[in-house]
């Protein structure tokens, strides 16, 4: 894993192709102030993850923010029992071999209030996600909402990336964005809404960790809605 923030926040970065493009994703790993992990999106575990997680802390969280980052949970529920596995707005229907012990809220839950805030950003009819405030680094923590594609992608998946809206752009891929131009509404409140978390910096699972400017590069995406 590395370092993201000082103690506080890591991060580990897997390959991930999808629709055979090299996107890439990262897990976001939190250590709380008790010494308990809470892991965002997590990534594959193998035994180098597993020990580095030992030394960092308790794993007492595990997050899925959304539907479709779920691939990799059946390891951790055999490897971590006492954990608990907190499941995004439609996943524990999708999911049903994996017992979620809760849900994501609309409203950071009990177990982290004091060091995460929390908001379920709606508008996009495929899927809602939950986005993340740490509020001591002031980092906000992206699934698929944001993405980007650079000039390590090979030639196919720039192309892609430049039909997508998102090629050296974060920003939601275009398909993403139609949905929330049909329910602008809903879109603008949850654009609101993260607007007022004092964030400068923005972890995204696909693409470049964003450390500068983040609020306007974050307002940037959404400015068209």
């Amino acid at each position: 894993m590395k370092e993201f923030c000082k103690d506080k926040i890591f991060i580990d970065e897997i390959p991930l192709k999808f629709f055979g493009m090299q996107l890439g994703t990262r897990m976001t790993v939190i250590k709380f102030a008790n010494n308990k992990l809470f892991l965002h999106s997590p990534t594959k575990l193998n035994s180098s993850l597993k020990d580095q997680l030992q030394k960092l802390g308790e794993v007492s969280f595990i997050v899925a923010p959304n539907k479709l980052h779920h691939l990799y949970l059946d390891s951790y529920v055999k490897q971590y029992p006492n954990a608990i596995f907190y499941a995004a707005p439609g996943l524990a229907k999708k999911r049903k071999d994996i017992h979620f012990s809760g849900n994501l809220y609309d409203h950071p839950n009990n177990e982290w209030k004091d060091e995460l805030d929390q908001m379920i950003f709606k508008g996009c009819a495929f899927m809602e996600e939950v986005f993340f405030f740490h509020k001591s680094t002031k980092t906000l923590i992206v699934t698929d909402f944001i993405q980007s594609m650079h000039a390590y992608h090979n030639f196919f998946e720039r192309i892609i990336g430049r039909i997508g809206g998102v090629y050296n752009n974060p920003s939601p891929p275009r398909d993403l964005r139609l949905m929330f131009y049909l329910d602008r509404k809903n879109t603008r409140k949850s654009i609101q809404r993260i607007n007022q978390w004092n964030f400068d910096k923005i972890i995204i699972a696909h693409g470049k960790l964003i450390t500068q400017n983040a609020k306007e590069i974050f307002n940037n995406a959404f400015k068209s809605f």
